[in-house]
């Protein structure tokens, strides 16, 4: 919603600045800034929001299970969604979802095993249709963890050539929307 606001240039000073702050600071910055526009609650209901946000563990990607597959058997094993619920967050079709969670369960039997995660990734960015999910992940992976292509392709044990063409494809739809 915010990048949408913002010109391609102040986009890429955003960026920059978003490098050299972590993110004590870069709260810090915010909370006196709204602090001063009595803006608070707002920035409260913002945090609140994301808190509430359901995250993905990235491991569950790195698994020989499709990523729609991996994605609806930790939903409905490791979440407890229903089909539906789980079709409203990704917004998918809830027979789909039905279908992808039986072929993932054939493939791998037992639950995702909950272990120590590193990178989270938020419902949200892989509810829009125009990427395919692993195109989603890897494009949040670049742009909030900073990681790169190999990196991306050691974490979900895959090919660091496809991670590229993933990236690649992510990039040029993402240049389309602006």
């Amino acid at each position: 919603m915010f990048e949408n606001k913002l010109k391609k240039e102040d986009s890429e000073q955003l960026e920059i600045l978003l490098g050299k702050l972590d993110s004590k600071e870069l709260l810090k910055i915010i909370f006196k800034k709204l602090q001063g526009e009595e803006q608070i609650d707002q920035l409260i209901s913002s945090f609140q929001d994301t808190k509430s946000q359901i995250l993905i563990p990235l491991s569950i990607f790195s698994y020989k299970l499709q990523p729609a597959e991996a994605l609806c058997k930790y939903l409905k094993e490791n979440e407890n969604h229903s089909y539906k619920q789980i079709a409203v967050l990704i917004n998918r079709n809830e027979k789909s979802v039905w279908a992808t969670y039986k072929r993932a369960s054939k493939k791998r039997k037992q639950k995702f095993v909950k272990k120590s995660e590193r990178y989270f990734l938020p419902i949200s960015i892989l509810k829009n249709r125009s990427y395919s999910l692993l195109e989603s992940v890897i494009f949040y992976l670049n742009k909030t963890y900073k990681l790169s292509n190999p990196q991306i392709a050691k974490l979900l044990k895959k090919s660091p050539n496809s991670i590229a063409v993933l990236m690649k494809r992510a990039r040029e739809k993402y240049e389309r929307e602006k």
